[in-house]
C-alpha cells in the first residue's frame, strides 16, 4: 500500500485530533495509521495522551508497530524523534541500471526520491547521490563512481536543532540520521525541519519575554495555566525591583538636595534596560542560530564595547542637550550626559555577558528574559547616576 500523507488530519490541535479519533472507527482510525509517514504518526502519538497512544499502537500490523516504538523510544527534541525510516538507500556497489530499478520499485512508499543515500553491506552511511546525477549517469557506471562522499549527517541522539543547522547551512532537502555505528537509521526532511523551527523560536520567544512553554495555541490555554506561566517571572521581577527602591532610599540625600535629579530618572533607567534587552535578543538569536560561538567571546565582547562605547556617547550626548535645554544647568546637564553614557554602556555589555555565561553553563540563552535584564539595569543605572551626581553636584539645589 502506498503511503500518503494526511496534512489536514495533523494540522488539528491534540484535543480535536483526539476527538476525532473517539469519532472514527477502529477501522478508519487503523488504515489512517497505516498509511502515515513515520514520523508524521510519531509527532500524533506525541501529542497524544499516553493510554490512547498505547491503544493507537496495538491498531498497528506489527511491523509498523516496532518502527513506532523504535521512534518514540529515541530522546525527545532529538533527530532520532523527528526522523522517517522511508528514504531510498542504495549499495555502492550497484550500476546505475539496477539503482534506478530499486528506485521505481520502493520510491512509492518513501518519503523522498530526490536524494538517494548510499550505504555498504553494513549499511554504514558512505556517500550520497541525486537522482538527477542517477538519471544523467551511464546505466553501466557503479553507484560508487557517482556517488559524494562528503555527507553532512546527524546522530539520532542529537538535538533536533542539530538537523536545522546542517539543513540551513548545506541547503539540502533532508538530513540523513545514523546510529552509533554510524550506520543510517532514517532521515529528517525539510517540513519537519520547519515544523522545529517554528517550534524552537516561539519557544525562545516565550522565554526571552519571561513566559514559560506554552505548546498549545493561543485559545487553548485556560486562563488559570496562562496565569500560572506568566506569574512567576512577574513574581521575581517584582521581588527584583525591590532593589531600585532601596537604591533610591540610600540615595534619598542626594535625592533631596537636587530635586532635578529625579526628572531624568525614567530616561537612565529606560535607556539602559533597552541596550542591554537589545544586546541579549541580538546574542540569543546568532548563538541559535550557529552564527558565533562560545569560544569566540573575547571577539564579541571587544566589538560590542566598541558599539556600546559608541552608542553611549551619542545617546549621552542627547541627554546632556535635552537636560541644558530643559533646565538650562550646565553641571547637571553634563551630569544627566555622562551618566547616560555609562549606563548605555554597561548595559550593552551586561546584555551580552549574561547570555554568553547561560550558554557556557550549558543552559539556554534564551532563559535570559529581557524583562530580567532591564530590572537588572534598572538598579545598575541609578547607583551610577546617582554616584556621579553625588561626586558633580556636592553643595549644589535646584
Amino acid at each position: 500500500m502506498t503511503r500518503i500523507r494526511f496534512p489536514r488530519f495533523c494540522a488539528f490541535e491534540p484535543i480535536e485530533q483526539e476527538e476525532l479519533l473517539k469519532q472514527f472507527t477502529e477501522q478508519h482510525v487503523k488504515e489512517i495509521l497505516v498509511q502515515m509517514q513515520p514520523d508524521d504518526r510519531t509527532q500524533l502519538f506525541d501529542e497524544l495522551p499516553a493510554h490512547l497512544v498505547e491503544k493507537l499502537l496495538k491498531l498497528l500490523p506489527p511491523a509498523d508497530r516496532r518502527e513506532a516504538n523504535e521512534l518514540l523510544n529515541y530522546p525527545h527534541n532529538s533527530a532520532g524523534r523527528i526522523m522517517t525510516t522511508e528514504y531510498v538507500d542504495l549499495q555502492m556497489d550497484m550500476t546505475v541500471a539496477k539503482a534506478l530499478e530499486h528506485i521505481r520499485k520502493t520510491g512509492p512508499n518513501r518519503e523522498t526520491i530526490y536524494i538517494c543515500y548510499i550505504v555498504d553491506e553494513t549499511k554504514k552511511l558512505r556517500g550520497v547521490a541525486s537522482l538527477k546525477n542517477i538519471i544523467l549517469a551511464n546505466p553501466d557506471q557503479l553507484i560508487r563512481d557517482i556517488m559524494n562522499e562528503n555527507v553532512f549527517y546527524v546522530h539520532t541522539t542529537d538535538d533536533q536543532e542539530a538537523a536545522v543547522q546542517v539543513v540551513q547551512k548545506y541547503d539540502i532537502l533532508a538530513v540523513p540520521v545514523v546510529d552509533n555505528e554510524e550506520r543510517l537509521v532514517g532521515i529528517v526532511t525539510v517540513d519537519d525541519v520547519l515544523d522545529v523551527v517554528q517550534e524552537e523560536v516561539t519557544e525562545d520567544f516565550q522565554r526571552m519575554a519571561g513566559i514559560q512553554t506554552i505548546e498549545e495555541a493561543y485559545f487553548r490555554v485556560g486562563f488559570s495555566k496562562r496565569i500560572i506561566n506568566r506569574v512567576s517571572w512577574l513574581v521575581i521581577l517584582v521581588i527584583a525591583a525591590t532593589i531600585s527602591q532601596a537604591i533610591l532610599r540610600s540615595y534619598s540625600g542626594v535625592l533631596s538636595s537636587v530635586i532635578a535629579l529625579a526628572y531624568f530618572i525614567p530616561m537612565l533607567t529606560g535607556s539602559g534596560g533597552n541596550t542591554g534587552s537589545q544586546s541579549s535578543t541580538l546574542i540569543i538569536r546568532a548563538l541559535a542560530t550557529g552564527e558565533i560561538d562560545i569560544k569566540e567571546w573575547w571577539r564579541i565582547l571587544l566589538r560590542e564595547f566598541k558599539v556600546g562605547i559608541s552608542l553611549g556617547l551619542i545617546l549621552g550626548f542627547i541627554a546632556f542637550a535635552i537636560a541644558a535645554i530643559s533646565l538650562g544647568q550646565i553641571t547637571l546637564a553634563l551630569t544627566v550626559g555622562v551618566s547616560l553614557c555609562i549606563v548605555v554602556s554597561v548595559g550593552n555589555i551586561v546584555g551580552l555577558a549574561i547570555p554568553l555565561f547561560f550558554r557556557f553553563i550549558k543552559l539556554d540563552p534564551a532563559f535570559v528574559s529581557a524583562p530580567l535584564i532591564a530590572t537588572l539595569l534598572d538598579a545598575t543605572a541609578l547607583v551610577i547616576y546617582f554616584e556621579i551626581a553625588s561626586r558633580m553636584l556636592s553643595n549644589t539645589t535646584f
